[in-house]
């Protein structure tokens, strides 16, 4: 009582009042961070973590944006910070799976540097058609591209990401030559395809849910293994005869060197979180839906996928970036 009442007199007087260590780390917000600008997707996702974390652990939690280097400086980030679950990295599959085979030097390891959490959610990539092309399904397209092989291009959110792989992997199947233009994230790509500039467009199934919605681009097939339950009608580009099969999905992650009582901790908060309807509700608004994995299990399909993209990346011949 003695204690308290001279720390309040401390405060009355404007005198700075140190807390003991253990109360400073206790009030610490929780750091999610992520390599996108704020609005998107990913950003989105974050926000469900903060508040799982919140209601899960009692603790705040803060998203923070590290945009830069194509994600990559998030990574970074992430990895330098002590493992003591107060910092968290949000992001989708690429950075974990594709960029070792599409950058030079990366200053992170994948499989070294960080602690798998869950997997938070999963949807799928679309290809998706400018209104003027025809086709309404992938033979179709297929045989409209190729009667005009001088319109046979495709946009996706940037070289080196995982829609410009999925649109190689598409072209070979299809046996018809395409071309890669790489914009600068969805948003430009998609109001080229809906004006008519490019033909064709790989990205999120969320970036053209609703421009297709509105009858102004048309998605012709999804990645997934099975049907999108977003998009009425559009069959996988497996059930239209083309072996591609590429989910989109997105983690959480910690440092290197996470206990695993602290990892179980933050995993058992945000599952709990993203199995409540309105988080469900709020996921189909992405184009997602809740896709909870253990650590084991998230490691597993990251070892997966890698080997996956690295036999992709090296049969397209891309050169791979500093």
């Amino acid at each position: 009582m003695l204690r308290r009442h001279c720390i309040q007199g401390l405060g009355a007087l404007g005198l700075a009042v140190s807390l003991p260590p253990v109360a400073r780390a206790q009030s610490a917000p929780v750091r999610v961070i992520i390599g996108f600008s704020p609005g998107g997707s990913v950003d989105a996702l974050a926000r469900l973590v903060a508040e799982s974390l919140g209601a899960g652990s009692g603790r705040t939690a803060v998203v923070e944006s590290k945009t830069g280097a194509a994600g990559r400086l998030a990574v970074d980030l992430v990895k330098a910070a002590p493992p003591d679950g107060d910092t968290l990295l949000v992001a989708p599959q690429g950075p974990m799976t594709l960029f070792p085979h599409v950058f030079k030097s990366l200053r992170f390891d994948p499989a070294k540097d960080f602690s798998p959490i869950t997997r938070l959610a999963s949807g799928d990539f679309a290809l998706t058609v400018a209104p003027n092309v025809p086709a309404q399904d992938v033979k179709a397209l297929r045989d409209w591209l190729k009667a005009n092989p001088d319109k046979a291009s495709y946009g996706s959110p940037g070289a080196g990401t995982i829609p410009h792989f999925v649109g190689v992997a598409v072209s070979a199947q299809l046996g018809v030559p395409m071309t890669h233009i790489p914009y600068q994230g969805s948003a430009k790509t998609m109001v080229d395809l809906a004006g008519g500039n490019i033909a064709m467009a790989i990205s999120p199934v969320t970036e053209a849910l609703e421009l297709h919605k509105a009858g102004r681009v048309r998605i012709v097939a999804t990645t997934g293994a099975v049907r999108t339950p977003f998009v009425d009608g559009v069959p996988t580009f497996k059930e239209q005869g083309v072996d591609v099969e590429v989910p989109l999905w997105f983690a959480a992650y910690g440092p290197a060197g996470m206990p695993p009582a602290k990892v179980q901790a933050l995993r058992t908060a945000i599952d709990k979180g993203f199995s409540t309807p309105d988080t469900a509700q709020r996921l189909a608004k992405l184009g997602l839906v809740p896709a909870p994995l253990s650590p084991a299990e998230l490691e597993a399909l990251r070892q997966r996928e890698t080997a996956l993209w690295a036999g992709v990346v090296k049969a397209s011949g891309f050169t791979p970036a500093d």
